[in-house]
């Protein structure tokens, strides 16, 4: 299983690449700066 990681993940630009990598069957490493201001959708 191929693995990213991406930083910025909790909104914009970041969110979407990590769904379209989730989607794929990647396997998505996610970072951010403010854990309380992450968006709970994935």
């Amino acid at each position: 299983m191929p693995t990213v990681l991406l930083t910025g993940a909790n909104r914009g630009i970041g969110f979407g690449f990590s769904k379209v990598y989730m989607d794929a069957g990647w396997r998505v490493l996610a970072a951010e700066r403010d854990p309380d201001g992450a968006d709970d959708r994935l």
